[in-house]
């Protein structure tokens, strides 16, 4: 085969995997298979710069930074919706239908989900991606050509299967980022970085990045629902379009997209996805109703900003204004000084709120909020609520601007910002504040996981003098604890049991309870597999650090300079001779286990989520988070959700507790 044909051929297989994996969700190569093709071809590209393409998978990478985003008119104007609140809109919406096109005519709807997303236009030509433009004002929006590029799953180059491509066609969706995808890209970010918002906030920002490289390295996704000017184009209706998109290599809203044909099936379906919302792997904030045949779309027309033919029905509100009442600074454990929003109590998403995050100085001048402020709060599912907007038309002159203070409000101590952080820092090791946040992240779940520790607990003892150093929690006494608030006999033998039970754990478990910036749970694993005890901590040099494989300098910097300060030498050497005993299993390459995959969801009988993981790593197998078709099980217990009813739908083999200990050839302790 000669060098041209074996780029093409590389091309053509990659675009096949890709395609598979991020579309369809059916991986068809292993990641070691798809990495050694894609180097291939990377290297091929470099030595033969005549056979460079735009439409090459090597292009997926990003390319060096922008000055600025250019405009661009869309051909069409990207319309926006008329909104249904509730279901007599929706019958109202159907019944205008009905006037315009005639009683006796015969109506189906496509439903689909409402992505809370960033909208945006693709242009092929002749099947090739020339552009890409963000919605903008509707009438013009900017080009992101270089940054659409990077998305997986948008298609450098139109699959020609099924459906004849168009000439022209700019395809019109939403660029989001799953809830998960987002949840642990944020929890990868430290302090100085900060962290997003919302998904939505974190896909714009990922978006309009000058630089495509880091477009690359986020988790950007991307589904589409409609299109502009298309020329050629030979579908009907709006199903028929779904199916054309499909054809090319297009994603869409499956399994959410379905056609209805009444009113009240319209309206079941929406409350049936509103009660659902939080099993949907992205962000939704309602459905969308559009009139399927497109000859009965062009009797309906369009009004000046929205189309007669589709509505958004929204879901009930997960956003409620109320008075900012004070602002109040939160110390962290790492001294990190977080303003939190004292608010009216509002009634938002099933709770009462009271107070919200403000996240860091910038975040308040952002929002401009002041005290006394009119705000908006926004909580997403669990997630803690938060100020997304000042009311600022409702101001009446008696608000007050804000201040961080200079001084620690927990110990008095002079507040520090660094150049290259956003936060402000108490520098006393000392603080109370700081002193309880360690403690409760040291004996905390993913810790040490001491049970019935929690921070009111913890507050009392650090309060009153019992612990103040880490392993002042080994030395607690019964006569001491007993005398706290809300601590009995009963409760008092428990907690010293668990404390006394605590002292036998895991190597990573005491790195990250450690509580070291920069150092979370997976790099804690790490650097324990690699340095096999807490001791060893003690002589561990920067170099011997960065040298670990996923170890990065800010890590290795925040581990030494740790290790450097005296007290905390004093609270590991008093830690190993209070008899912890840390060990370190050995990763297993092999076991009963080797080669498979398997996620967890719901609660289980007698193993922590944690404990499971560990279970199932020490006999060969691998955790991960998310279910797809190259998983080898689910391991389920009670309250499964989303993962288990996709694992039904892949086909992947459904798991209980028992069954985990039986395929290990073990048995609950």
């Amino acid at each position: 085969m000669d060098l041209k044909a074996e780029v093409e051929a590389l091309r053509q297989r990659l675009e096949e995997l890709n395609h598979a994996y991020y579309v369809l969700d059916s991986p068809r190569a292993s990641d070691g298979e798809y990495d050694e093709l894609f180097r291939r071809l990377e290297r091929l590209e470099h030595e033969h710069p005549e056979f460079a393409s735009l439409t090459s998978p090597t292009q997926k990478v990003g390319a060096a930074p922008l000055s600025a985003f250019a405009s661009v008119k869309h051909r069409e104007p990207m319309l926006s919706l008329a909104n249904a609140l509730n279901d007599d809109d929706i019958r109202d919406f159907h019944a205008r239908i009905l006037k315009l096109l005639g009683d006796d005519m015969d109506v189906a709807y496509s439903f689909e989900p409402k992505i809370d997303g960033i909208g945006l236009g693709l242009t092929y030509e002749h099947g090739e991606l020339t552009l890409a433009a963000t919605r903008g004002d509707g009438t013009k929006g900017e080009d992101i050509t270089a940054n659409a590029r990077t998305i997986s799953s948008i298609p450098l180059r139109l699959k020609n299967e099924g459906y004849p491509i168009p000439d022209f066609i700019e395809i019109r969706g939403e660029v989001f980022t799953t809830t998960h995808a987002f949840e642990e890209f944020n929890s990868k970010r430290t302090e100085e970085e900060g962290r997003y918002a919302n998904p939505r906030n974190f896909t714009g920002g990922s978006l309009r990045q000058l630089d495509s490289r880091i477009t690359a390295a986020r988790p950007l996704d991307a589904v589409f629902y409609a299109c502009g000017e298309a020329k050629g184009l030979e579908v009907r209706s709006q199903e028929e379009l779904i199916r054309a998109f499909q054809s090319w290599g297009l994603k869409v809203a499956t399994p959410y997209f379905k056609i209805i044909g009444t009113v009240e099936g319209l309206i079941a379906a929406h409350h049936e996805l509103e009660d659902a919302r939080d099993q949907v792997p992205y962000e939704i904030d309602g459905t969308v109703l559009k009139v399927n045949d497109f000859e009965q779309r062009q009797i309906l027309g369009s009004r000046s900003r929205n189309p007669r033919w589709a509505i958004a029905c929204k879901f009930k509100s997960r956003q409620a204004s109320t008075t900012l009442l004070d602002i109040e600074i939160s110390v962290g454990r790492t001294g990190a000084l977080t303003p939190v929003a004292v608010l009216e109590p509002v009634p938002l998403g099933g709770v009462t709120v009271g107070s919200a995050s403000l996240h860091n100085v910038d975040e308040i001048a952002r929002l401009g909020v002041k005290k006394g402020d009119r705000v908006l709060v926004e909580r997403a599912g669990d997630v803690i609520p938060k100020v997304v907007k000042v009311l600022t038309e409702e101001r009446d002159g008696s608000e007050i601007e804000f201040q961080m203070p200079k001084e620690c409000p927990a110990c008095g101590t002079p507040v520090v910002k660094e150049a290259d952080e956003v936060v402000m820092r108490c520098t006393n090791a000392s603080c109370p504040a700081q002193l309880r946040g360690t403690v409760a992240h040291f004996v905390s779940k993913n810790a040490l996981d001491i049970d019935g520790l929690g921070e009111k607990l913890v507050a009392q003892l650090v309060d009153a003098g019992l612990v103040k150093r880490l392993d002042d929690i080994f030395r607690l006494q019964y006569d001491d604890v007993v005398a706290l608030e809300r601590m009995g006999k009963t409760s008092t033998e428990n907690l010293l049991t668990a404390i006394d039970t605590a002292k036998t754990t895991t190597l990573p478990r005491v790195f990250f309870g450690l509580g070291i910036r920069h150092v979370g749970e997976h790099v804690a694993e790490v650097v324990a597999q690699s340095l096999g005890s807490l001791g060893a901590l003690l002589d561990a040099t920067e170099d011997d650090l960065v040298a670990i494989h996923e170890v990065g300098e800010k890590a290795a910097e925040s581990i030494v300079a740790f290790v450097a300060n005296e007290q905390n030498k004093l609270v590991i050497k008093a830690l190993l001779d209070l008899g912890l005993n840390a060990t370190c299993e050995a990763q297993s390459t092999g076991g009963p286990l080797a080669g498979m995959t398997f996620v967890i969801t719901g609660t289980l009988p007698t193993l922590s989520r944690k404990d499971a993981e560990n279970l199932i790593k020490k006999h060969g197998g691998k955790p991960v988070s998310s279910v797809s078709k190259k998983t080898s099980f689910l391991l389920a217990g009670e309250k499964a959700g989303s993962k288990l009813k996709k694992a039904e739908s892949l086909g992947v083999e459904i798991i209980d507790e028992s069954q985990i200990y039986s395929m290990v050839g073990d048995a609950p302790q």
